[in-house]
């Protein structure tokens, strides 16, 4: 369990590290008194849809919420992350940032999604760095994770989001399965309304590092806009918000993510 949501807040993780979320995505329960990880012991190698039995217990979240008075999943939003969303850290981040006066009580839950992956938005986040991005992958898969918000909770992350539209996309079209076992009929993404880079009108994968795709734009524009330390770079761009919006769109890196704004 991590440190109390009382406690002073952690420094806000540096630009150029983003997207923050470890070498993998967990299962967790964000509660006021801290974060319990959901997850088996040992922890977990298959996709969650490959799994014999439900690596998550739904009942347990159910009890877990009741216990805490907060909303049940059936009064909740499933919305998928791709990007430093995906850690219960940063959503008490923007909890507490926010100001309001909300239930903090969160599940996560990972998940296997198909038909998505996940890219760069076309324009930089505040701070100065590129921010993920989901596009519309025909037959990707990929291993994400999914968190529940009640109503106060979305109302605080939406504004959080200004680079993104909220899209409810139906599991028809985008099979997504839960490690609790459960197949939903839809859930929400944040999709970017400026596009995603693309190499050739192909959206391009979302790279480990800022730095990796800042040196990579430099190879694709010939431009030292994004040359050098990728923590200079950051710094450069949140001084200057447009600049990489319009590089990338003059030398045609821009394309849509296929989804249905």
């Amino acid at each position: 369990m991590s440190t109390s949501l009382d406690a002073p807040a952690p420094p806000v993780p540096a630009p150029e590290d983003y997207p923050w979320v470890g070498p993998a995505v967990r299962s967790a329960l964000l509660l006021d008194e801290g974060i319990v990880d959901l997850d088996p012991y040992g922890g977990v190698e298959e996709p969650s849809e490959q799994a014999d039995e439900p690596l998550v217990d739904v009942a347990a979240i159910e009890q877990a919420l009741a216990k805490e008075g907060a909303a049940p999943l059936a009064e909740r939003t499933l919305v998928l992350a791709v990007g430093s969303n995906q850690t219960p850290e940063t959503i008490a981040r923007k909890y507490r940032r926010s100001g309001r006066d909300i239930s903090v009580t969160t599940p996560f839950v990972r998940c296997t999604v198909h038909h998505l992956a996940v890219g760069h938005v076309a324009h930089i986040a505040v701070p100065g760095y590129l921010p993920a991005a989901p596009y519309r992958a025909e037959g990707e898969r990929m291993e994400l994770v999914a968190t529940w918000f009640d109503e106060e909770q979305l109302a605080v992350v939406d504004e959080t989001e200004p680079n993104y539209d909220r899209l409810r996309l139906s599991t028809e079209d985008f099979p997504l399965t839960l490690a609790t076992g459960q197949e939903p009929a839809h859930f929400d993404v944040y999709a970017s309304v400026w596009g995603v880079l693309a190499r050739e009108r192909r959206p391009i994968p979302l790279r480990l590092s800022q730095q990796e795709m800042f040196d990579e734009l430099v190879g694709l524009t010939d431009s030292p806009l994004t040359h050098g330390d990728a923590a200079d770079v950051c710094a450069a761009l949140a001084a200057a918000p447009e600049a990489l919006h319009q590089l990338v769109t003059a030398h045609d890196l821009v394309a849509p993510d296929g989804l249905p704004h």
